[in-house]
């Protein structure tokens, strides 16, 4: 199990995070959805967002796909 956390502070920010969150959980395969999962972690102000997933692969699927997220949603 592979845990990597994603700040996400304005509301704008961490509404887009679950639409990405779970249009790549929609995308993936049965047995690979099964095996990720999404926690919240306060650290102050910062709102931190733990996603879990089963292998390495997964979690660099995951962050190009947020990274290209945002940029499209100019975050």
């Amino acid at each position: 199990m592979v845990s990597v956390e994603f700040n996400v502070n304005s509301a704008s920010e961490q509404e887009a995070f679950f639409g990405a969150f779970f249009k790549f959980v929609e995308a993936a395969a049965l047995s690979e959805a099964d095996a990720i999962s999404v926690r919240a972690d306060t650290r102050g102000a910062d709102q931190v967002k733990v996603v879990t997933f089963e292998n390495d692969i997964q979690a660099d699927r995951f962050q190009s796909y947020w990274t290209q997220r945002r940029k499209w949603l100019g975050l």
